[in-house]
């Protein structure tokens, strides 16, 4: 059974004007919010990457801070190995200011020195033997100590000089022994001589400076 429709013509071309309108509020309406919802992702992937930018910033200046300490601690590295390469040949860093002092302190009025040199000494000083457990297999034997040892080296100063006697002599090497400075205070020899037609006693001392 079909329906009769008996409104005038002008009505149902309003309606249908009426639906097409309605037709298309509701498309703008679906637009409206697709384009809301994609902007508002939008504007979390964008605080999203911004926020990973942020932390790659930290990251990037954690990074250079971590390398500029290194390259501080590299230099650092080179000046002590630099120092410690100084110190194993010669033993110390000798201040040969504080030598001459010191033997200008301890060096009677009535002797006098004609020479001074220092060189570096090096030898093996043995190892001692460490305890452990019996059973265990990093544990030393006195024997297997006795033949492991490390290398030093050590300052020795050679001292040549005149005095008027023996005992002015004995009292000079038994300051040096004293001095904090000097260790293994030794004489060489002693000898008689002339300085301008008078007798002396000329001597050698050699002993250690102190590490």
């Amino acid at each position: 059974m079909e329906s009769i429709d008996f409104l005038p013509e002008r009505i149902r071309i309003q309606r249908t004007r009426r639906r097409r309108v309605i037709r298309l509020i509701y498309l703008v309406v679906i637009c409206a919010g697709t384009l809301v919802l994609l902007a508002l992702s939008r504007q979390r992937l964008v605080r999203k990457a911004q926020a990973d930018v942020a932390l790659l910033s930290e990251r990037c200046e954690a990074m250079q801070s971590q390398l500029d300490l290194r390259r501080s601690l590299e230099k650092e590295q080179a000046d002590l190995l630099i120092k410690k390469r100084i110190d194993d040949e010669l033993g110390r860093r000798v201040g040969a200011l504080d030598i001459l002092a010191e033997l200008g302190r301890l060096l009677p009025d009535n002797m006098g020195l004609l020479s001074l040199s220092m060189k570096p000494v090096s030898f093996r000083v043995p190892v001692a033997p460490v305890r452990e457990e019996h059973n265990s297999p990093r544990a030393v034997t006195a024997a297997q100590a006795r033949n492991k040892s490390v290398a030093a080296t050590r300052v020795e100063l050679y001292l040549k000089g005149i005095a008027p006697n023996d005992v002015s002599i004995a009292n000079f090497i038994g300051q040096l022994s004293a001095s904090p400075l000097f260790e293994d205070v030794g004489m060489t020899y002693a000898k008689n001589t002339k300085i301008k037609n008078r007798l002396a006693r000329e001597f050698s001392v050699n002993c250690f400076v102190v590490p």
